[in-house]
């Protein structure tokens, strides 16, 4: 127990810092105001999350989600159920139900989020880059947008991001070695958020090229133990409700001008990957309308083009390779399709971790001197998504407050 302790103490110190950080901001909110879990039913009160519906439903521990989330439920009331049945338990001492559940998923989702952020951290550390640069790469991640606001909302999405990072990282231990595990844990890809499973299917390409029977090998594999997983948990009801559902999503594709996607890709897509996206309060509700900070812009355009020479310039290696899919399968998806790009930044969170790795990629590539201009923009950057997620949560506190107060 020592050894692994001692082995992996600066990861357990990782988990640990993020993870009293996210708590302390939860409490922050959770003790002022329920807009984070109970929004009496309402969608779309923040950001276009669907937080309060989803809590009332009890998504997260005994009622079934649609067919682009086929497995959520089995998959995550392992752990949710028991914590729903606990705060069933407290209420019969004085406790007030949604209160404790909500800050029960709370608890679940920011360890869920530490996890994703410490797994990263393992990997990075393994490159060997200067501990400076370590640091503030995590810090970027840890102070982002994304993770900061579906680690504390109530929602899907800090659960779909665990399941890529888990896949991309053992993929990367694997070193390109055949494995049935990889199959298997393509599962949750395709279980939280059906979309992502084409990161399985570029793994697969990757790896075996053009040898088809390889590719339909592990394909096959896939798809039988899905099948008997849908089959053991019930959930192969959704499955017929597919084409309802694809039906239903394309209300949400957004029909404008190449230009305009562009555009939109850039301020709605890129942008709040770190900061916090530019908003309008309209009608009781935080709208996304792609307002943003010229200066914050031009600092994450650097670190987006950045990141994706980080990744070419790594592209022999498997990790950076699924990192540059991961960014090109979501600008697809939401910039060229148009899939909720009106609101995109609820899916930064699937894609934002990729950014993280391959700016650690590209610190691999600099000299002594550049590692130092290098440090500094990351320290630059680090003080600006501070500074932009304190003032927009504040934002949010002061909307759930007087809106949804506690």
């Amino acid at each position: 127990m020592k050894g692994i302790i001692s082995k992996y103490k600066s990861e357990i110190a990782v988990f640990s810092v993020i993870t009293i950080l996210y708590l302390l901001i939860t409490i922050s909110f959770y003790t002022k105001t329920t807009v984070f879990y109970d929004t009496h039913e309402a969608w779309d009160v923040l950001l276009d999350t669907d937080t309060g519906v989803l809590f009332k439903w009890n998504t997260f521990a005994v009622s079934p989600d649609n067919s682009k989330h086929i497995l959520f439920l089995p998959i995550v009331s392992i752990i949710a159920y028991p914590i729903y049945l606990l705060s069933q338990i407290l209420t019969k001492y004085g406790f007030d139900f949604d209160s404790t559940y909500g800050m029960g998923l709370a608890i679940l989702q920011i360890i869920v989020s530490s996890t994703s952020i410490t797994l990263i951290y393992n990997h990075i550390k393994k490159l060997n880059i200067s501990k400076i640069t370590l640091l503030l790469i995590i810090g970027i991640m840890a102070a982002s947008f994304p993770q900061i606001f579906m680690s504390l909302s109530i929602e899907r999405f800090i659960y779909a991001q665990m399941s890529i990072v888990v896949f991309v990282v053992l993929v990367g231990k694997l070193k390109n070695k055949e494995s049935y595990l990889i199959d298997i844990l393509a599962i949750p890809l395709l279980g939280i958020t059906v979309t992502n499973i084409y990161l399985y299917f570029i793994n697969l390409l990757l790896q075996f090229k053009l040898n088809i029977k390889k590719i339909l090998k592990h394909i096959g594999v896939f798809t039988l133990a899905t099948y008997v997983i849908l089959i053991i948990t019930k959930s192969y009801d959704s499955l017929f409700s597919v084409g309802e559902i694809v039906q239903y999503n394309t209300q949400f594709l957004t029909p404008v001008s190449l230009f305009e996607k562009l555009k939109m890709t850039i301020l709605r897509l890129i942008y709040p990957t770190l900061y916090f996206p530019g908003h309008e309060l309209v009608n009781n509700q935080m709208n996304q309308n792609g307002d943003v900070n010229k200066i914050f812009l031009i600092i994450i355009m650097i670190v987006f083009i950045g990141a994706i020479i980080g990744g070419i310039k790594n592209y022999k290696q498997r990790i950076p390779q699924l990192c540059l899919g991961t960014l090109l399968g979501n600008i697809i998806l939401h910039g060229v399709i148009g899939y909720n790009l009106k609101n995109a930044n609820i899916m930064t969170i699937h894609f934002s971790f990729a950014i993280i790795i391959l700016l650690a990629y590209l610190a691999t590539t600099l000299d002594t001197k550049k590692t130092k201009i290098f440090n500094i923009f990351l320290i630059v950057t680090l003080s600006t998504i501070i500074i932009s997620n304190i003032q927009g949560f504040i934002e949010m506190l002061n909307l759930g407050i007087s809106i949804y107060p506690k």
